[in-house]
């Protein structure tokens, strides 16, 4: 019988039996598997000794394994006697690299063959052997051998067989696998170091996801606010003769928002990469919550001249700025977290919050205009949607402040700065998600944020009925979104993608000419046929950005491309729809402006590729 190593067997043990991608557990989980595996694999070959507080070489000769003996030279090469779990998070930088150079080592062995991104057995019968094996083990009283005590100590630490055995299967050995794991004292000990590191992570995870939530849900309500009240904000700090050029001068504000999203994306994009995801968002959290609470005791325009708009323009930037470092650094975050087989679904909850914020933000402003009357509201009601954004910041500043410290597993640095790398080695990567973005750019902000102002000039809905509509094709949106992430990992990113940016192309005119007919039905069919739309092609997105990208400059790749897309055909779109109507006496040419974006969209889906990464 092929002896395999300790880390080889336990990436044997994840993969599903017929092959395919090693995607049982998280990464952060097997980081730990991996660094604890190679220890005790070491320490059952005579290499290292232990007396359960430290970790120390007693033997320097290499193995011939160049995974065990990398491991090997750095305990041998370290002179003080540090404990498991210091060694575990020592050696996790490199604990990627030591799985592929495993997964290779199995491949030129010719236990498996690639395919693509997949991995295939190259014997069916040799497939289940590891698996097979350790369940015997667990299902009967066989005295097992030692490396087999050492493996399902690592599985255990990892959490594998919460994803290999069934949950009534596993509560009827749980007693078996803790017995075994106690065999062996030396292993044990790195395991329970691993497990102990593992449960922490998994403790963090659930903060981070919904300190990820709750922080979109902020950015996205406090941003996409002003929207709502453009008409009003007009008036306020752009008086004019014409509304038309007023409200053109409000939205030109609501674009300079999105203008500094790149740089916003480049100085957060950086941190996330350089410094980690978390140090990013909480960051982006606290600059989004001072011009918030700035803009809404704001004076106008009749109070201070021309100080306000100049005022209110830097409170823009300075939105657009913490935006542009809050989203796609949540989206990594989240497709980080989550197993590459549910990559998809997870990674759908950045814009799910982001949606939850827009509709926070939709609802709120149709109580407001409904509470008090149309003066009311221009003169000093849409201060009121500023002041609960102010609250919400607050609320979120808690629930972040209790995310976990900076994780002590990291991916590799570069040796350049990620931003300067990114723009090195993946301008292509870059410039393909600027185009593959527009769908959602200009869909986005054309049907969920321009509509509201649109419906009141060409349908004369008034505007409450508009929000309160606006908030029904949200909801449908948010809730939409998280379920086609989930199909696009089970049938593939692309094909839901082009259900999306395909179907625009042929129906944004006659959807948006239905909803002109004014009627609740004709708004709302509307409104839901643009949710299915764009819900295909935003739900399945943020899995397909973050897989453009190497680990190691994701955030500042991906988080440039899309804000430069965003700032730029994202931003413009309220003011580009109004002249579009102005000049073209068309009320229909928004839609066409957004049927055409999406041909750029289609394009760039069928070239955009999946990166290989080391790292993931």
């Amino acid at each position: 019988m092929e002896k395999f190593s300790l880390v080889e067997e336990l990436l044997l043990l994840t993969l599903e039996d017929r092959g395919g991608e090693f995607d049982r557990v998280p990464e952060a989980f097997l980081v730990c598997g991996i660094t604890g595996g190679a220890l005790i694999d070491l320490s059952l070959r005579g290499k290292l000794d232990s007396d359960l507080g430290a970790v120390w070489a007693i033997d320097k000769t290499p193995t011939g394994d160049p995974v065990l003996d990398g491991v090997l030279a750095e305990v041998a090469g370290e002179s003080a006697r540090l404990d498991p779990r210091a060694w575990i998070v020592r050696l996790s930088g490199t604990a990627m690299a030591m799985r592929e150079a495993a997964i290779r080592r199995l491949c030129e062995r010719g236990i498996l063959r690639k395919e693509g991104t997949r991995y295939l057995w190259n014997a069916t019968g040799a497939a289940p052997h590891t698996k097979r094996r350790i369940f015997d083990l667990l299902f009967s009283d066989t005295i097992p051998a030692p490396e087999d005590v050492a493996l399902i100590a690592m599985a255990d630490a990892c959490f594998v067989f919460e994803r290999i055995i069934a949950p009534a299967e596993l509560a009827k050995v749980r007693y078996r696998i803790r017995q075994l794991c106690r065999l062996d004292l030396i292993g044990a000990q790195i395991a329970l170091a691993a497990q102990l590191l593992n449960l922490e992570f998994r403790a963090a995870e659930r903060k981070t996801v919904l300190a990820g939530l709750a922080g979109n849900i902020l950015e996205w309500y406090d941003f996409g606010v002003y929207g709502f009240f453009a008409a009003a904000i007009g008036t306020q700090f752009f008086p004019a003769h014409d509304p038309t050029v007023s409200l053109i001068a409000s939205f030109g504000v609501f674009a300079i928002g999105f203008l500094a999203r790149p740089v916003g994306a480049a100085v957060f994009g950086h941190v996330g990469d350089k410094l980690g995801r978390r140090t990013a968002v909480i960051s982006s959290v606290v600059s989004m919550a001072v011009p918030t609470c700035l803009m809404a005791v704001l004076p106008t325009y009749a109070q201070i001249g021309l100080l306000a708009p100049l005022l209110l323009i830097l409170l823009r930037l300075a939105q657009g700025l913490a935006v542009g470092g809050e989203f796609t650094t949540s989206m990594v975050m989240l497709a980080e977290h989550a197993l590459p087989s549910r990559r998809g679904h997870v990674s759908s909850f950045a814009p799910f919050g982001a949606f939850g914020g827009l509709l926070l933000g939709s609802a709120i402003g149709w109580a407001i205009t409904d509470s008090i009357t149309a003066e009311q509201s221009a003169l000093w009601g849409w201060r009121l949607a500023f002041v609960a954004g102010l609250v919400i910041g607050i609320i979120v500043y808690f629930i972040r402040r209790r995310l976990p410290p900076e994780p002590v597993i990291t991916a590799p640095k570069t040796e350049t700065a990620p931003l300067i790398e990114a723009f090195r080695t993946q301008k292509l990567a870059m410039l393909q998600v600027i185009g593959f973005n527009l769908s959602t750019a200009v869909g986005f902000y054309l049907c969920f944020v321009f509509t509201t102002t649109w419906l009141r000039q060409v349908a004369g809905v008034p505007g409450p009925k508009a929000l309160l509509l606006n908030s029904i094709g949200l909801a449908e949106m948010m809730v939409l979104v998280p379920f086609v992430g989930g199909l696009a990992d089970r049938f593939g990113r692309k094909r839901i993608l082009f259900i999306g940016c395909v179907g625009l192309v042929p129906l944004s005119v006659p959807l948006l000419a239905w909803m002109g007919h004014g009627t609740v039905l004709a708004i709302v069919t509307g409104q839901l046929g643009f949710a299915l739309l764009l819900g295909c092609f935003i739900g399945a997105s943020p899995g397909f950005l973050v897989e453009a990208f190497p680990k190691h400059v994701r955030c500042s790749g991906l988080s440039v491309g899309y804000n430069l897309s965003m700032s730029i055909f994202g931003g413009t779109v309220p003011m580009v729809a109004v002249y579009l109507m102005k000049e073209t006496g068309n009320v229909l040419s928004p839609a066409w402006y957004l049927a055409a974006v999406s041909i750029i969209s289609v394009w760039m889906t069928a070239i955009m590729r999946r990166q290989e990464d080391e790292t993931r």
